[in-house]
């Protein structure tokens, strides 16, 4: 057996990497003495040309360092000392950039002496242009946020009324005195209560809706609402109100009719059971997020209310169950003439509904979004308006996927209408009702008169097209339309929009439309002369230079930079 020797470099002269370049470092004449001689000559050169203080002693260290590594790299063997040599001489390079002058000080020193240089008057001259540069771009920035919060709050009117600004100015003050938290405010708010005593209801309406706004109602500013001679209230925004506020409200403001609450979230057993107590002339009532009020509760309510209760509305809470929707319906079924069910997880048996929706003046239905699809089908539906569609003017079955073209046929054409064919429906919204076809919404606006109707919502009827829309504008209803939603309607061309004529019309959606563009927008734009907004939110083919009148504004331009 042969056996390799263990240092082959005795028989070879084939050297590794290291060996190599110390072989061309002494080839060169390259030493770590030699780059010390260098660097002592221009450490000597520059200091003979500036110098300083201290740099004899600081050189002299820098140079006994080197020579400390040198002594070091000549003790080690050969094949480490090229790694030392070039370390030693980046460690050299570095210390020779340290005690050299840097360019970049260099052009520094020449700016600040130019700075120097210049005259006062240049001096104040581009302070002066820098501030006025400034407060452009701050008055940019204010325009910007102004005309983002327009459009956000949907507003036309470029000059706000005296009440608007005095409203605003009243809730700006709140909402100071909020974040101060003085000791006082129990005082400041009941002198302001008596200050406003004055004011008219819907200003006290227009003023609960902006402190909503600003998230600014509490049970503090719920003193300006209280031992006044309000009839109807609505806050749209509760989540500060604590279970103490409504008992106070339910106490203290015993003339209300209808009472709205919008996500009353801290509303429990006992503020409901109070408001059934404490206010006896209560008729409509609209809850939005109670989901503190349990199944009792919910029953002893409508007991107390039986009699009374003439509207309800639910929304969102998955404690309303089944047995409190029948309860609602067996104490105040035969009374009810307005009936809103919204989001409400625990409720299947919708079929409940057309056994006691009995009256004959029973005007508003609302049925959106159940929990499961099948729960509100075609033949709950059309039994229903069966009962009640004769006089109904509101009719919303948003989010009712089940619902199909049956519905509409069977029941809206032969129940929604007084015997001649005409409808006293004001508002009627479909939105996202999928398998709604072209078909039958023609055949329905051929048939029902709706000389009444205002609002019209077929958002994300997606096989809806231009006839159905055609067909509407041939309508009586095309003469007191108001608002209509064609949002997200992919079947329409711009054949459609040549009819879309309306004399009332103010608000119109057209988001999501693939044919709408800058003609479609000019064309709308001329034929509805008291249009005020139109939402074209991606609608990518529409730009800035879409010719409109001036009091139209457009919301969701993708040209408009905010």
């Amino acid at each position: 057996m042969i056996y390799r020797g263990r240092n082959r470099s005795s028989r070879s002269n084939i050297k590794g990497p290291n060996s190599a370049l110390t072989q061309f470092l002494q080839e060169e004449g390259i030493s770590a003495e030699t780059i010390r001689q260098r660097w002592l000559e221009q450490q000597q050169k520059s200091a003979s040309a500036s110098p300083a203080p201290g740099d004899g002693t600081a050189n002299a260290a820098q140079a006994d360092k080197v020579e400390d590594e040198r002594e070091k790299s000549e003790a080690l063997p050969s094949s480490d000392e090229e790694i030392i040599l070039e370390k030693s001489s980046i460690n050299l390079e570095k210390r020779m950039n340290l005690v050299q002058d840097d360019s970049d000080e260099e052009e520094y020193e020449d700016t600040s002496l130019t700075t120097i240089s210049r005259s006062p008057s240049v001096v104040a001259l581009d302070d002066e242009l820098r501030k006025k540069r400034t407060r452009e771009v701050l008055k940019t920035r204010q325009r910007k946020r102004k005309r983002a919060a327009k459009l956000l709050d949907r507003r036309t009117t470029k000059i706000a009324t005296l009440q608007d600004m005095a409203i605003a100015k009243i809730s700006e003050s709140i909402t100071s005195w909020e974040r101060e938290k003085d000791q006082g405010e129990n005082t400041v708010f009941a002198h302001l209560r008596d200050v406003l005593g004055g004011i008219s209801i819907d200003n006290m309406n227009n003023l609960a809706k902006t402190l909503s706004k600003n998230r600014a109602l509490d049970d503090k500013t719920l003193q300006l609402f209280l031992k006044t001679d309000l009839t109807d209230l609505a806050f749209h925004d509760c989540s500060k109100l604590s279970f103490e506020g409504y008992k106070t409200l339910a106490i203290f403001s015993p003339h209300l009719t209808k009472l709205s609450l919008q996500m009353c979230g801290q509303l429990n057993n006992e503020s409901l059971l109070y408001i059934a107590e404490k206010l006896p002339n209560l008729t409509s009532l609209d809850l939005d997020g109670p989901f503190l009020i349990n199944e009792d509760t919910w029953d002893t309510f409508f007991v107390e209310m039986k009699g009374r209760l003439k509207a309800f509305r639910i929304s969102n809470t998955h404690r309303f169950n089944d047995k409190s929707l029948a309860s609602l319906l067996v104490n105040c079924g035969e009374e009810l003439v307005s009936l809103g069910l919204s989001r409400l997880d625990s409720i299947s048996n919708y079929a409940l509904l057309p056994q006691y929706l009995k009256n004959e003046h029973f005007h508003s239905l609302s049925l959106e979004y159940p929990f499961n699809e099948d729960d509100i089908t075609d033949e709950v539906v059309i039994n229903i308006l069966g009962q009640v569609g004769k006089n109904l003017k509101t009719l919303v079955l948003d989010g009712c996927l089940e619902l199909t073209d049956s519905m509409i046929i069977n029941g809206m054409c032969a129940f929604l209408h007084d015997g001649n064919n005409c409808s006293l429906l004001e508002t009627l919204s479909l939105a996202e009702l999928d398998q709604i076809t072209n078909d039958s919404l023609v055949y329905f606006f051929s048939e029902i008169s709706l000389p009444h109707l205002v609002k019209c919502s077929l958002k994300r009827c997606l096989q809806v097209g231009d006839a159905a829309i055609i067909e509407l504008m041939l309508n009586k209803g095309q003469q007191s339309l108001k608002e209509l939603s064609l949002n997200s309607l992919k079947e329409l061309t711009c054949e459609a929009f040549i009819s879309l004529s309306c004399e009332n019309l103010q608000s119109l959606d057209l988001g999501f439309v693939r044919c709408v563009d800058d003609k479609v927008i000019e064309e709308i734009s001329s034929r509805n002369p008291n249009l005020e907004l139109i939402d074209v939110f991606g609608d990518n083919l529409v730009t800035e230079k879409a010719k409109i009148k001036q009091r139209l504004v457009l919301i969701g331009r993708q040209s408009d930079s905010i």
